[in-house]
């Protein structure tokens, strides 16, 4: 694949970011670096990078908003049904499950998607107020 700066200043606000941006907030970023950059490059870019595998793609329930995580790292996601809200954990768990699967069922796992989806603790509060 051709190199692209494009792409690059892209992945590298995705990996920096501490929350999981939309399109239109990565593009938000990227302009203050290169206001040239259109909105539909940053789409376009971000296909080819959940394409490649560089950066995962998370659709919440009740909203039609896609949001990026540039983490390569294996972590799972917990999605608020309430807000929308998405949060990173490491459960640490993969390697163990990996093994039991190839040992058993002769399984090799290539990829972990794990998103567990309920309310998080700021909505829960708030639902007993």
């Amino acid at each position: 694949m051709k190199y692209s700066r494009q792409r690059e200043l892209i992945l590298e606000t995705l990996r920096r970011s501490e929350v999981h941006p939309t399109a239109e907030e990565v593009y938000v970023a990227v302009k203050k670096h290169m206001p040239s950059i259109s909105l539909g490059t940053v789409y376009r870019n971000l296909g080819l990078l959940v394409e490649l595998g560089n950066v995962r793609k998370l659709e919440t329930a009740g909203t039609t908003r896609v949001r990026y995580d540039g983490r390569n790292d294996e972590h799972c996601h917990l999605i608020c049904s309430s807000c929308g809200n998405i949060t990173d954990v490491d459960l640490g768990m993969f390697a163990a499950i990996d093994t039991r699967l190839h040992t058993e069922m002769g399984f090799t796992v290539s990829e972990h998607g794990i998103v567990l989806k309920g309310i998080c603790a700021e909505c829960s509060v708030k639902a007993i107020r």
